[in-house]
C-alpha cells in the first residue's frame, strides 16, 4: 500500500511542471500539493487555444500560446484603428446635408464646400456668398433700408400713380417661380426676362458649373408662405423695392445620368430671402404690363430677349432697368 502511494506521488510530481502565469512548481507534498496554484496548474489535459491561461501545453506550449495571443491582439488593434479612421474621414462633397442661399432653399447646415463646389453648401439654396447680384449703378446707399416702407411707396406712387403694391407683389411671386424653374431645370435663358444683367450672369455661371459636374439641384414641393415689401425707396435715379419671401421646399442634388441623390434629401425646410427689384425713377407702370408680366415695357410685344437682355422686336435694352422693374439682388435673411 505504501509503495502504491509513493508511486502515485511520483507521477503527480512529474506532472506538476509547466505552469504559466501562476502555477507553483512544487512536486513534493503528495496528493495535497502537486503542482499548480493560481491561474493554471500544470498538467491539465485536453486542448485549449490559450494553454498559458487555461492549463495544458506546458513549457514550450505556453511560449507559443503567448506569441499567438500577441499576434492576434495586434491584428485586432489594427482593424479597430482602421474602422475608426473610416468614421473620421470627411464625407465627400455632395454627401452633406443642405445648401446655398438664393435661388432656392434648404436649412440644414453642412460642411464648407471645396473650391469645385457649384455653390456654398453652408447657406440655404440659391445664390452663394459673393453671387448675390448688385444694385444698379448710382443707387442710393439707403435704397435697401428696411424701414420707411409707407413713405417709400408713397414716393413711388407720387410719380407713378398707376403703381399698385398688391399687383407688384403678385408679379414678383411669378418671377420668383420663374427663377427657381430656371435654376432647377438648368435653363438660365428662362430667368433672363426677370433678372438684371449682373445677377443673371452670375446665375448662368452657377448653372453652367452644375452642368459641367453632371448634377442638378432639385427644389421639390416649392411653395411661398408669404411675400411682403420690407423696403421701399425712390430718388432721382431709381425706384427700389425689397420683397421678403418666406418659402419652403425639399432641396437636394441628383446625378443627371443615374438620377441618384448625391446631396441633401427629400425633407422639406423653410427659408427666407430678400429680393431687390429696381427700375429707373423715370419709368412708370404700363397698362399692358411690363417685364414681370412677360411684356416688353417699351413696345408692348411679348417679351422675347436675346442673351444681352435686348427686345427682339424694338431692340430696347429692357433688362437694364431703364424701362421697368428688374431683379437686381438676392440676400439670405
Amino acid at each position: 500500500m505504501t509503495a502504491t502511494l509513493l508511486a502515485v506521488d511520483g507521477l503527480l510530481a512529474r506532472a506538476g511542471g509547466g505552469h504559466s502565469f501562476g502555477g507553483g512548481g512544487g512536486s513534493s507534498g503528495g496528493l495535497r500539493g502537486s503542482g499548480g496554484s493560481s491561474f493554471s496548474s500544470g498538467g491539465g489535459h485536453g486542448f485549449f487555444f490559450f494553454p498559458f491561461f487555461f492549463g495544458g501545453g506546458g513549457g514550450g506550449g505556453a511560449i507559443l500560446g503567448l506569441i499567438l495571443f500577441i499576434v492576434i491582439l495586434v491584428v485586432i488593434v489594427v482593424v479597430i484603428a482602421r474602422v475608426l479612421a473610416m468614421f473620421r474621414t470627411p464625407r465627400p462633397l455632395g454627401a452633406s446635408a443642405d445648401l446655398g442661399s438664393s435661388y432656392g432653399a434648404g436649412s440644414v447646415p453642412a460642411p464648407p464646400p471645396s473650391s469645385s463646389s457649384p455653390y456654398d453648401d453652408t447657406r440655404p439654396i440659391g445664390v452663394p456668398e459673393g453671387l448675390r447680384g448688385a444694385m444698379l449703378p448710382g443707387s442710393s446707399p439707403v435704397a435697401m433700408a428696411s424701414d420707411g416702407v409707407p413713405e417709400g411707396v408713397a414716393a413711388i406712387t407720387a410719380h407713378d400713380p398707376a403703381f399698385d403694391e398688391s399687383a407688384f407683389i403678385g408679379e414678383a411671386e411669378r418671377a420668383f417661380f420663374v427663377v427657381q424653374q430656371a435654376w432647377t431645370e438648368l435653363k438660365p435663358d428662362l430667368s433672363r426676362r426677370v433678372m438684371a444683367d449682373g445677377i443673371w450672369q452670375q446665375h448662368r455661371t452657377q448653372i453652367e458649373q452644375y452642368v459641367a459636374q453632371g448634377r442638378r439641384n432639385v427644389l421639390e414641393q416649392l411653395a411661398v408662405g408669404s411675400a411682403r415689401i420690407v423696403g421701399a425707396h425712390s430718388d432721382q435715379s431709381y425706384d427700389t423695392l425689397t420683397l421678403r419671401f418666406l418659402a419652403a421646399c425639399a432641396d437636394y442634388d441628383v446625378d443627371v445620368k443615374s438620377g441618384k441623390i448625391v446631396r441633401g434629401d427629400r425633407s422639406v425646410g423653410q427659408w427666407t430671402e430678400d429680393w431687390v427689384f429696381q427700375r429707373a425713377s423715370s419709368a412708370t407702370t404700363k397698362p399692358q404690363g411690363g417685364t414681370l408680366s412677360s411684356k416688353c415695357p417699351n413696345c408692348g410685344a411679348p417679351l422675347d430677349l436675346d442673351l444681352a437682355g435686348v427686345c427682339s422686336y424694338c431692340r430696347a435694352p429692357v433688362m437694364s432697368g431703364k424701362y421697368d422693374w428688374v431683379l437686381t439682388r438676392i440676400d439670405q435673411v
